[in-house]
Parts: structure tokens; C-alpha cells; sequence
């Protein structure tokens, strides 16, 4: 499960479940995803905040300290760190990670790209309870990751040092934690996937990561001959690593071949443990009800897909408190939509003519993680069940009220044609 779910008490998860029930908020938020610069130490050539990486924002330590004490109050148990920058350049890391001994919160999960991992960082993340760390190497050797990440070996190195780090302070406090190693596949490096992969597995991380690259021009993709041959070095791949590999090959149009290529030799690394075993979906996004994410900009958002998106800011922390803008219009707007999806099953002929919050990926079943693997099984069945009951009726409901505006619509574009054709 994501975000510390399995840190909240029985109390607090019916909670949940009865304002979701009612379309209202009793309590939370529970979590906070914390995305606290856009300043990064590298300058890799697809990143999406190209233009934000030496020059972007980063949350005072004061703006984001009156935030978790808020939050603390209001019943946050755990925090994520990641963003479009480096989460462990923020200037106030020390006093972050010093707030969360002393109130006792817990670090569910990081993304960095592990340059600035030092023996002490490492040491008190493990503290904090770290439970999965994402680490993006991006490439093994440090002639290939200078060209991708524009970095000096220096950077190199200390991701490797980083990767240690980790790996010694999860051993030393006997943590459960989850490392994790990223690395990229892409036109000019996948021949030496079984390479990369030889480099990663004497750290002692416990899953690769094999990812491709969002938005690259149709030149720096592989052609339609690579592909295939890369579809033998995969084979090859999961045959001798089939238990520590998993994979997210969509941009090349080559995570499907993989992922039941993986199947076939080791189930286990695709099954995800708390997907409900039903043939339909039973799924749907309850972010609004349990978390909330803080940009670097003091921006307050439902979910990670929207930090891109002024428009689909709740609020900010410098001009409002994290309780005003948990309670706000704003953060109700997002619920309403996402319960609207949970009583029409998503059905997309049922869609508001204009939503603010619904994205593509709310409409799929397995599309964003948040769907499937926010809560646990019993609580999407508990929550599904409850829509059977009252789905027809609230979709009847919503076509009643939706009705006159449709018709009043289709009169003004009626009217509006007759005044052109006399023109």
C-alpha cells in the first residue's frame, strides 16, 4: 500500500469511508507528499523541468514547518519526498528529518536521484521509518550518465556512494526498507541492459528498475529493428533476473511483451499483492479524503499528476494554513469528482461537461497507482459495495439536474445557428 496507509487506525479508516460515504471530509489529511524544490544538482537532458532546475522555487523551512505542525495536529502519520527536483539538496533536509524523530512521523517513500545519499542522511531516513527508496542512477557507467544527466563523474560517484549508503543503514538497523535502482533504456544505451544490470546486482538493492523515457523526439527512439532486437536482450534479461527486474517499457510500446514475458518465468514480481482479485474494477481514487502534496512554490495539490497545473492548485501555504486549504472549496471540488467517478464507475458517458480535477488516468482501472494500490482490498470492496447500492440512483439523480443545462445548451446552439444562417 502506499502513503502509510497501514499506519492509520480502524477508527480513522471508517472515518474515511463515512465521508466518502456522505461526499464530506471528517478527518485527515493523514498523509503529505512533500515536494519541497524544483532545484536539482543535475541537468538531465528529459526532464520535464528543464527550465526549472537552477533557478526553481524551494519551500522556506518556516512555510513548510507550520505546514507539517498543522498537519501533525490534524492527524499526519507519514511523508514522501520527491518532486521534479532533488529532495536531498533541500537546504532544510536536517531540520525536516529532525521534525519527524521528534513527532514521530514516518518516511513511506523517496525519490532521489542519490547524489547527495551521505552516511548520515541514509542513517536517519532508516530512522524514520523509511520503507521504499527509488534511486534514479539512470545509467551504470560514468561516460554514458555524464552525457544523460550533464553531471561531472564526481555526481557519478557519489550516486554509487549513495547506493551504498543506503544499502549498509538498511542492514545495520535490520530496516525492511525497499531499494529500489532506476536506470534508463533508450536508443543508445539498450544494448547494454544485461550490462547495467551485472553493474546494479552487487549493491545489494533489492529491485531494478528498467524504465524508458517519456517525450523523446522520434529520433532518439528506437527504430522498429531495435526493438526487436532488444525484445531478445529482454528475453535474456528476465530468463537470469526475472525476481529483481521489474519494468516500465510504455514509451517504447514494449511493456506488455515484458511484463508476460516475466510472468511466465516469475509470477510473483507481477502480481501486485493488494489489487482485488475481481474481474471488473472495483478501484477508485480516494487521495482526497487521506493525502495531500506540497510544491516548492507552497502550492497545495490532490495528487502528483497536477503539480504541473497551476489551475489545479487548492490553495497555498503561504496565504492560507494546510487546515483551511484540507477544508477548502477547492479540495471539496476534487472529492465530489472523484465520488462522482466511484457512483458512475467511471463510466465516461457520465462525465461532468467540464471537469476540473478528472484526468485520463482516473478513468483506468490499473492507468495510476493511486487507483489500485492507495488502501487496502477490504476497503475498495467495502466502498464498491456501498456504490452498488447507491450508484443508479445517484446517476439518475445527476441526469435529472444535468438535463435542463443540456437542453439549455443545445437551444443556444440551435438559436445561434439560425443567427448565422440569416447573416
Amino acid at each position: 500500500m502506499l502513503y502509510g496507509w497501514e499506519l492509520i487506525t480502524e477508527d480513522e479508516r471508517n472515518k474515511i469511508a463515512e465521508g466518502i460515504k456522505k461526499g464530506k471530509i471528517l478527518a485527515g489529511p493523514f498523509h503529505l507528499a512533500l515536494f519541497p524544490t524544483d532545484r536539482c544538482n543535475l541537468d538531465c537532458f528529459f526532464c520535464y523541468t528543464e527550465n526549472l532546475r537552477k533557478k526553481g522555487e524551494v519551500l522556506s523551512w518556516d512555510a513548510l514547518k507550520k505546514a507539517l505542525c498543522d498537519g501533525v495536529s490534524l492527524g499526519v502519520k507519514s511523508l514522501s519526498l520527491g518532486g521534479g527536483g532533488e529532495p536531498l539538496i533541500y537546504p532544510s533536509l536536517i531540520p525536516l528529518l529532525e521534525f519527524m524523530e521528534q513527532n514521530n512521523l514516518k518516511m513511506d517513500s523517496i525519490k532521489t536521484n542519490g547524489t547527495a545519499l551521505t552516511e548520515k542522511v541514509a542513517d536517519s531516513l532508516i530512522r524514520c521509518g523509511l520503507r521504499r527508496i527509488t534511486i534514479s542512477l539512470n545509467d551504470t557507467r560514468a561516460e554514458p550518465y555524464s552525457k544523460i544527466c550533464n553531471a561531472s563523474p564526481r555526481l557519478f560517484n557519489g550516486a554509487l556512494e549513495g547506493i551504498r549508503h543506503i544499502v549498509e543503514a538498511k542492514k545495520k538497523n535490520g530496516s525492511s526498507c525497499e531499494i529500489s535502482v532506476q536506470v534508463f533504456v533508450w536508443r543508445e544505451n539498450y544494448k547494454r541492459l544485461p550490462e547495467m544490470i551485472q553493474d546494479l546486482v552487487p549493491f545489494g538493492a533489492d529491485l531494478i528498475y528498467v524504465n524508458t523515457i517519456d517525450g523523446l523526439s522520434p529520433q532518439l527512439k528506437m527504430s522498429p529493428e531495435q526493438k526487436e532486437e532488444f525484445k531478445i536482450i529482454l528475453a535474456h534479461v528476465i530468463k537470469v533476473h526475472a525476481r529483481i527486474i521489474q519494468f516500465n517499457l510504455s514509451a517504447e510500446g514494449l511493456h506488455e511483451y515484458a511484463v508476460n514475458l516475466q510472468y511466465q518465468v516469475y509470477p510473483q514480481a507481477i502480481d501486485i499483492p493488494d489489487l482485488c482479485l475481481t474481474p471488473h474494477r472495483v478501484e477508485y481514487c480516494y487521495m482526497g479524503w487521506f493525502a495531500a502534496v506540497i510544491e516548492a512554490s507552497g502550492d497545495v495539490y490532490p495528487c502528483c499528476h497536477f503539480t504541473t497545473d497551476k489551475a489545479k492548485s487548492l490553495g497555498n501555504l503561504n496565504m492560507q494554513s494546510l487546515n483551511e486549504i484540507w477544508h477548502g472549496k477547492r479540495f471539496e471540488i476534487f472529492r465530489r469528482e472523484m465520488r462522482h467517478l466511484l457512483l458512475t464507475r467511471a463510466d465516461k458517458k457520465s462525465l461532468p461537461s467540464n471537469p476540473r480535477f478528472i484526468y485520463h488516468l482516473c478513468l483506468e482501472r490499473t492507468a495510476c497507482a493511486f487507483n489500485y494500490y492507495l488502501c487496502s482490498p477490504d476497503f475498495y470492496m467495502e466502498l464498491y459495495e456501498w456504490s452498488r447500492k447507491k450508484g443508479a440512483a445517484y446517476i439518475r439523480n445527476y441526469k435529472i439536474k444535468r438535463f435542463p443545462r443540456r437542453i439549455l445548451g443545445k437551444m443556444k446552439r440551435l438559436l445561434k445557428g439560425a443567427s448565422d444562417s440569416r447573416k
